[in-house]
């Protein structure tokens, strides 16, 4: 067993386990086996996850992913004549941060103040495409999943690594840009919050106000300033609250991060830099989960073999003996390159104990059912091929 598999499995092992990394290494995939492995030993599990392929809900026995919970159908493995279905569950969902960020707004502000925020068309632009709101809704929906206590571990898909950077700070910059005096300054002498929501003044007033209307449009101004005072009136204290307990739950031995990479030299340096931050941040770091590394055969002789002697005696067509030839040199290359990249990894990791690396082989076909989705699970136990 690996330490990472271990950690899985181990029921008094981490409630939260966070799969970063960069775009394009496989991490959505990573993260639905480990949630099956734990389902396997026994948990109940849920993969929460911000964008899932198509064919990820095909091999999870799912419809296309969903913002509602969806279980997954377990007793379809069919893994062995004498299976049993195990005794934990596995669950998914798919993130959506409008629905969450409306949810928020909903617990903070009373329905009248609600009516005034969801129709503002600057909180409409917010809630689905400012820089970091989608990390940061990613994080409430877990933080309130955490909660309430339905799940003996969440496994959580994240964006590409350098903005899983962002997802981790997040929340605080949420407040600091949205919470900025500049801003408050500029706007409070000439909104005031009435009874029935806010109402301007004067705004535009203000000679710089005045100007930027001008650029942006005085329906665009209005609107990002009512924006602000409801805000700064009802909603910023909610959040700076949510904002550090989020942190505080991230930071603590309930959580566990995870870089996935593959072998390539830029995801590597990615997760290395990852892994960096969140240690220099006091974030529990677990380990590397290398996918897709090249393998030809344990055997050292096996690296070596000369092809030509192998076909020396075999009755093969010349073009398609130069052909195979040609393949077995180039994935030999390719797994002589891996292998150096991996022991780089370990070398910079130097004798830290406590951070494991597993390897998972490149498959040769795509992960397309339960069965693909549990041999790629089975992967995670073990140090290499």
């Amino acid at each position: 067993m690996t330490a990472i598999s271990d950690a899985i499995r181990d029921p008094a092992g981490p409630e939260i386990i966070i799969c970063c990394g960069s775009g394009g290494v496989g991490k959505t995939t990573i993260s639905a086996a480990i949630g099956l492995h734990a389902a396997m030993a026994g948990k109940k599990t849920i993969v929460l996850t911000i964008d899932p392929a198509r064919r990820l809900a095909d091999a999870l026995g799912l419809k296309p992913f969903a913002t509602r919970i969806q279980r997954v159908p377990l007793e379809n493995l069919n893994i062995a004549k004498n299976w049993v279905k195990p005794p934990g569950e596995l669950s998914a969902m798919m993130l959506d941060p409008k629905s969450t960020f409306d949810q928020l707004v909903a617990r903070y502000a009373s329905p009248e103040f609600q009516k005034n925020i969801f129709k503002n068309r600057y909180y409409q632009h917010l809630s689905g495409n400012m820089a970091g709101s989608h990390e940061y809704m990613a994080m409430e929906k877990l933080y309130e999943i955490f909660n309430q206590g339905r799940y003996d571990l969440i496994v959580l898909d994240t964006p590409p690594s350098r903005r899983a950077l962002d997802f981790l700070e997040a929340p605080q910059k949420m407040l600091n840009i949205l919470g900025h005096n500049f801003f408050m300054k500029m706007f409070k002498p000439y909104l005031k919050a009435g009874k029935w929501g806010f109402r301007f003044l004067n705004i535009f007033a203000s000679p710089v106000l005045k100007a930027v209307s001008k650029v942006v449009g005085k329906q665009a101004l209005e609107d990002f300033s009512g924006f602000m005072q409801l805000w700064d009136d009802v909603m910023f204290e909610g959040f700076s609250r949510r904002a550090a307990s989020v942190k505080a739950l991230l930071a603590g031995n309930k959580t566990l991060f995870l870089a996935v990479a593959t072998p390539q030299r830029l995801p590597l340096n990615e997760a290395v830099f990852l892994s960096e931050k969140l240690m220099a941040n006091d974030m529990p770091f677990g380990g590397f989960i290398v996918n897709r590394v090249h393998f030809l055969n344990s055997e050292p002789d096996r690296l070596t073999i000369d092809p030509d002697r192998v076909f020396k005696e075999t009755p093969v067509d010349p073009a398609l003996k130069k052909k195979m030839i040609t393949v077995y040199r180039n994935m030999r290359k390719l797994a002589q390159s891996d292998a150096r990249s991996i022991d780089q990894l370990i070398e910079k990791i130097g004798s830290n104990i406590d951070i494991d690396v597993v390897q998972v082989p490149l498959s040769d076909r795509e992960i397309v059912s339960l069965d693909d989705l549990y041999r790629l699970a089975r992967l995670l136990e073990q140090k290499g091929a």
